[in-house]
């Protein structure tokens, strides 16, 4: 509650600054203001002062300030807008975009005196065979530097990389985990999915308790996760294999966490079960990530693309976080199970490898025939399906894949609650490591599930100056570089450089801003400035019926001494009406589909 209050606060302090641009400027130029609203629509309260309506209306997406004479076909009088001459005019357009650049100017510097949270610049993932995996980037390695930008925060990376010049090297600065520094370049590719260049990184996550669990009453708000099981917790992975093992056991989990002294203490995490009617009837099984999709570094030449990795050490390969369990258990790889065009080869010799070296070098995912773990407590294991099998047949939907497989379950599952009733479902599938194919009916069911208060967040840093100059420094590099960020994405989003699904409305600038207020008032002002000077750029785009419209009018009277005709007006608004409806319905739409997604 308290986080949606301080949201609807914050956009209308937006708001609020950028029509006082314009009514200071109004004021000062002497045009008379008659209505200083926030909000459109019918007024719902207000009071009068100095001749003008201050008011707050019932829709709350925007605001605007009514001058005297904003018609040009009437006559003008003293104290009309168009009774006041172009520069004045211009001024006065000119108010609201200079009060939210002004904001961020002089906002960012203070915070960054207090102190501004940002994600930790720390690789957490690197995707393999990406620009970033190529030219050797790797997980605990902190950019400093990209490009002449100084980096403050893992946003500031990923937009330096967005907005690079397309297909051109990138010179990085960088302080490995060893605390080396170095220099590399890195070519960006565009990703069509995401509609913007990036070079295949993700941030740094943290295990920590979960706000208000009982977890967090054991362990600590700010005391650090170590390791679980006595493993390290840096491959989500392995730590989703653990907890996962523990609750098919009913086990604890032994969490290791460091104090604030220092010192190392340990906490048993009970399994704590969700009722059963709280979750989903399904199949109670999972995809087997087995199937090695790439292949670096030292193992080339022992393993192939297509290669399936069965078991290790008796243990079925689950995902890749089975293969680093069984180094930090000191298993050598040399006990893995390979089969490669359907036949199983004899052991293979692998050098000498970390858990590290073996996520840089190797990628899993699942075979075209996919074939499934099968949770020893689901619905799928009581009617007699083991791990490795392969499902062909739901009813009569061949399943070739996960995407069929779950469109027939859910489906299934969708008629069973409309009619009220359980019915099997008809399962097709053939065993592991066997040609027959059997037939046998499962009826579909929750599957026990158990959690144990941890989650994963984002590492933040906290980046501060004491001294007021090296904070005004930063602050207006930081505000310089939101305007350039924000111009330079317009400019992409024109010539086809990031694609325009990325434009967000006050649908995604609500939510965007609700998750800074949550994370509490340093990071939401910090983030008002950034939509601060993004809307003092979009007002200052030449549309007409936007004030960089009126702007440009202004100017072309300065320019050429003469007044653009009223027809000329008059045509050029209702064209941005239109356009300013269109692009609002647009990213409307855009917001609604990544709501959906």
């Amino acid at each position: 509650m308290i986080a949606l209050l301080a949201t609807i606060l914050g956009i209308g302090l937006l708001l609020l600054i950028h029509e006082a641009g314009h009514y200071y400027a109004a004021r000062a130029v002497g045009i008379r203001v008659e209505v200083f609203s926030l909000g459109f629509g019918p007024r719902l309260f207000g009071w009068e002062r100095n001749g003008c309506d201050f008011r707050l209306a019932a829709i709350p997406l925007g605001g605007y300030v009514k001058v005297a004479g904003e018609d040009p076909r009437h006559g003008p009088r003293p104290g009309d807008l168009f009774y006041a001459s172009a520069p004045k005019r211009l001024l006065f357009y000119s108010g609201g975009i200079i009060m939210n650049f002004l904001f961020a100017f002089v906002m960012v510097p203070l915070l960054f005196m207090i102190g501004v949270p940002f994600e930790a610049p720390v690789i957490g993932s690197v995707s393999l065979g990406g620009a970033a995996w190529e030219a050797g980037v790797r997980p605990g390695d902190r950019i400093v530097e990209v490009g002449d930008q100084q980096i403050h925060g893992f946003r500031n990376i990923a937009t330096a990389i967005a907005l690079a010049p397309k297909e051109a090297a990138i010179p990085v600065q960088l302080i490995s985990a060893d605390g080396v520094e170095r220099s590399i370049e890195l070519t960006p590719a565009y990703d069509e999915k995401r509609g913007f260049q990036e070079i295949g990184i993700g941030p740094l996550f943290q295990l920590i308790p979960l706000p208000g669990s009982d977890a967090e009453d054991m362990i600590g708000e700010d005391n650090k996760i170590v390791s679980i099981n006595g493993y390290p917790v840096d491959d989500p992975l392995l730590v989703s294999l653990l907890m996962d093992e523990a609750r098919l056991n009913n086990q604890a989990l032994q969490v290791a966490y460091l104090k604030e002294d220092g010192s190392q203490a340990t906490a048993a995490l009970k399994p704590d079960p969700v009722a059963l009617e709280e979750l989903p009837a399904q199949l109670g099984i999972s995809i087997l990530l087995e199937e090695v999709q790439e292949v670096h570094g030292p193992l080339v030449g022992i393993l192939q693309a297509k290669d399936r990795l069965l078991h290790i050490d008796g243990r079925p390969v689950r995902n890749l976080g089975s293969l680093t369990r069984a180094l930090h258990d000191d298993l050598s790889l040399n006990h893995l199970v390979i089969e490669r065009d359907g036949v199983v080869l004899p052991a293979q010799e692998f050098p000498q490898l970390t858990a590290a070296d073996l996520i840089a070098s190797l990628k899993l995912g699942p075979p075209t025939d996919v074939r499934y773990f099968v949770d020893p407590q689901g619905a799928s294991a009581a009617a007699g399906l083991r791990t490795g099998d392969r499902i062909l047949r739901l009813g009569d939907r061949a399943t070739a894949g996960f995407p069929e497989l779950r469109d027939a379950v859910q489906s299934h599952a969708k008629s069973n609650k409309a009619d009220g009733k359980n019915r099997p479902m008809q399962v097709t599938y053939r065993h592991a490591g066997s040609n027959e194919i059997l037939v046998t009916e499962v009826t579909l069911a929750a599957v026990p599930i158990a959690t144990f208060d941890l989650g994963l967040k984002v590492v933040f840093e906290t980046v501060r100056s004491p001294s007021p100059f090296v904070a005004l420094r930063m602050g207006t590099m930081e505000a310089r570089r939101m305007v350039s960020e924000v111009l330079t994405t317009v400019q992409r989003m024109v010539t086809g450089e990031i694609d325009k699904k990325n434009l967000g409305g006050i649908i995604s600038i609500g939510t965007v801003t609700h998750s800074f207020a949550g994370m509490g008032l340093i990071p939401l002002l910090f983030f008002l400035c950034l939509i601060s000077v993004n809307l003092g750029v979009l007002n200052l785009l030449p549309i007409p019926a936007l004030d960089g419209g009126h702007i440009l009018f202004a100017l072309f009277e300065m320019i050429f001494r003469r007044p653009v005709s009223v027809a000329v007006q008059n045509v050029f608004n209702v064209v941005g009406v239109f356009l300013v409806l269109g692009m609002l319905i647009f990213v409307t739409m855009m917001d609604i589909n990544r709501l959906m997604e």
